[in-house]
């Protein structure tokens, strides 16, 4: 198993070009690059970060888009919603492209209003599933929806569900170890629901709070079980990424980050 880092850990600290080469001094050589604004989805923006982690030896290995500014219209009903996203899609699957990216971090629709009654028609959604990850298939990339607890995979049960109504084998799904906690379900049971289909997981750690709730933190200074994760993982012969994906305030020096980064790399090394 191999560990990487995404711009995420530095987003406001950092632009995605100055995390990109950030990463590569600090000897990370496996990164996934969290889009920031649309105009990063673009040439010559793309070619830039390409130029940046080949010069330094490095490999960007999957994306994430600003998802919120069209991801959910990608299951919208009207038909101009529709198409605009999708043409939205095809800009950030060509980005993607352009860097070298094998998988696109996808968090489809949101489930904002938090209806206590949650109903996904999952036939309408597994057909619009299949639509997009057969154009990222063309591009090389793997669609990998992930666990958001604000979104529509909030809980186990989900990919199951949608794998039996997508025809596509190019549907994967990522693991977000601090989502799934905030979703209140077991990390081990999204996996399981997963069905064989985990590409990438986003690696974090987590706390409860009896007043703030879930608190994200750095690996191993939370209540994630990681032995279990890693004996599942080993199970299972993962092969795809541990991405590590803090927030800023998790730490306080690069120091601190790469040791945290260090010991994620070295637990996980086959």
């Amino acid at each position: 198993m191999k560990t990487g880092m995404s711009t995420a850990c530095f987003f406001c600290r950092l632009l995605n070009e100055e995390s990109v080469q950030k990463m590569a001094e600090l000897g990370v050589r496996d990164m996934e690059i969290f889009f920031s604004a649309m105009s990063e989805y673009e040439k010559p923006f793309t070619s830039e970060l390409r130029r940046i982690a080949q010069g330094e030896g490095a490999r960007i290995r999957s994306i994430h888009a600003l998802c919120t500014q069209f991801e959910p219209q990608l299951y919208s009903t009207h038909p101009r919603q529709y198409e605009e996203a999708l043409d939205m899609f095809e800009r950030v699957t060509d980005a993607g492209a352009e860097v070298g990216a094998g998988i696109y971090v996808f968090h489809g629709p949101m489930n904002v209003k938090r209806a206590k009654t949650f109903h996904v028609n999952y036939g309408f959604t597994g057909e619009r599933t299949a639509i997009l990850a057969e154009r990222a298939k063309k591009k090389g990339i793997k669609l990998a929806w992930e666990t958001v607890h604000w979104c529509w995979y909030a809980q186990p049960g989900f990919a199951r569900e949608l794998i039996r109504h997508t025809d596509s084998d190019n549907l994967y799904f990522t693991l977000d170890i601090k989502q799934a906690a905030q979703s209140g379900y077991g990390v081990m049971d999204y996996i399981d629901d997963m069905d064989g289909r985990l590409a990438h997981i986003h690696v974090c750690d987590y706390r409860k709070d009896p007043e703030k709730g879930i608190i994200p933190c750095l690996p191993f200074e939370g209540e994630m079980d990681w032995t279990a994760m890693k004996e599942k993982l080993s199970q299972m012969d993962y092969q795809g990424l541990l991405m590590l994906e803090v927030y800023p305030g998790d730490y306080g020096s690069y120091d601190d980050l790469m040791a945290n980064y260090g010991k994620v790399s070295a637990f996980f090394k086959d």
